[in-house]
């Protein structure tokens, strides 16, 4: 790197689609915006700058657009990548969706005096909603500084301190529109959090931000896997973060395409698949035992209304018809341990209308037991849709 006097600036000018848009990044990164970049970075007014194009490389910037909507600055022996919000934010994740690949340019260079920042223009739309402020905590959480956040925000972001933090927030954060969340993360057992991610459009970024977070966040006695939920022809994360995710060393991947949960469809008649942990995560929530409320999800399952087993038998439908019915977020519940199995045998019962009833012959002390330990004998009205009195229907048609 060239020792520089004077902090130098060097911005890629192409945007991914600016032939087509007209728009440049060098309309976006202006030298008055650098200026004041310039002054909250090294407190200089003085500095240089070059807007370069995609052939353009060195030993921070490939040859490529913009990519991260990012400026280098260069000043005496460090350097610093700035990466920039867009002017107005249309969507959950528009407004920081440069950032992980920023975060991946800057992570993988092996400079040793390097900083990451995020930079807010004068931005239209709300800029702090409570997803908004997820991912400026994750980011925080990461390394990522903010040079004019209190220009634009109300309130400090602070960073996540724990894997339970990111966790309890992001449980926050769902409130009842779940079909938005990209990523579920949970417990399957006290030391191993499973992190269940979809991979297409805006989703890889959420995912990407909460793998790095969670890495930077691991006990080395915590295990963390990330089920990537792969759709059709849909693809892993980007090949960039997969590279980071690795080499933080703290997350095993495991894509679960459609071949992966066939096969262990062909292998169980109890599966618990991770499509299917996530889609019933999508529908009720973090995991809680609908029974009796108990919220310690390592010790919280999926349980199946039509049972897999009864699945296998429909000759009628096809093998994939057979997959869809098994890892349908609406065919479950989550269950503890104890009551999933007394539900499984066919001790606790579900009625057409969601009412919970135990099975004929069951003895008056095992009645009293019963009682104490289930406190929910009514499903919510929102667990109730068509689809799942359907597989309450097939269920006791079994039985």
């Amino acid at each position: 790197m060239i020792y520089r006097e004077k902090p130098h600036f060097v911005i890629k000018k192409n945007l991914q689609k600016s032939k087509q848009t007209g728009v440049y990044f060098s309309d976006i990164a202006t030298p008055d915006i650098l200026k004041d970049v310039c002054h909250r970075i090294a407190n200089m007014d003085e500095f240089t700058y070059e807007y370069v194009d995609n052939e353009y490389s060195d030993e921070f910037l490939p040859k490529s657009y913009n990519k991260g909507r990012m400026a280098i600055m260069q000043y005496k022996d460090s350097v610093d990548y700035i990466t920039f919000s867009e002017k107005e934010i249309g969507g959950r994740n528009s407004s920081v969706q440069s950032v992980p690949t920023a975060f991946n340019i800057y992570y993988s260079n092996p400079h040793p005096n390097k900083r990451l920042f995020y930079y807010f223009l004068n931005v239209k739309g709300n800029a702090e909603t409570d997803y908004q402020i997820l991912m400026y905590r994750l980011m925080h959480t990461v390394g990522c500084q903010f040079l004019n956040a209190d220009a634009v925000l109300s309130a400090k972001i602070g960073a996540y301190t724990s894997v339970e933090d990111i966790m309890f927030n992001r449980r926050i954060n769902t409130g009842k529109n779940r079909s938005n969340n990209s990523t579920y993360i949970t417990k399957s057992g006290p030391l191993q959090i499973d992190i269940y991610g979809k991979t297409y459009g805006a989703n890889k970024y959420e995912t990407s931000m909460i793998c790095y977070a969670l890495s930077m966040l691991r006990k080395k006695e915590h295990t963390i896997t990330l089920y990537e939920i792969l759709e059709g022809d849909l693809k892993e994360l980007p090949e960039a973060s997969l590279n980071v995710i690795r080499s933080m060393g703290a997350i095993e991947i495991v894509a679960t395409d459609r071949t992966l949960e066939k096969k262990v469809f062909e292998e169980n008649n109890s599966l618990r698949s991770p499509s299917y942990i996530y889609n019933l995560g999508r529908k009720l929530g973090e995991k809680h035992c609908t029974f009796c409320n108990c919220e310690i999800p390592s010790i919280i399952q999926g349980a199946h209304i039509w049972p897999v087993a009864e699945i296998k038998k429909e000759v009628l439908l096809s093998f994939d018809e057979k997959l869809t019915h098994a890892t349908n977020g609406e065919n479950g519940l989550w269950l503890c341990e104890n009551h999933h199995k007394l539900f499984d045998d066919n001790i606790l019962r579900l009625n057409k209308n969601g009412q919970l009833y135990y099975a004929d012959g069951i003895e008056a002390n095992q009645v009293v037991y019963l009682d104490e330990i289930t406190k929910v004998k009514q499903l919510k009205d929102e667990i109730m849709t068509t689809q799942f009195e359907e597989y309450i229907r097939k269920r006791n048609k079994a039985i």
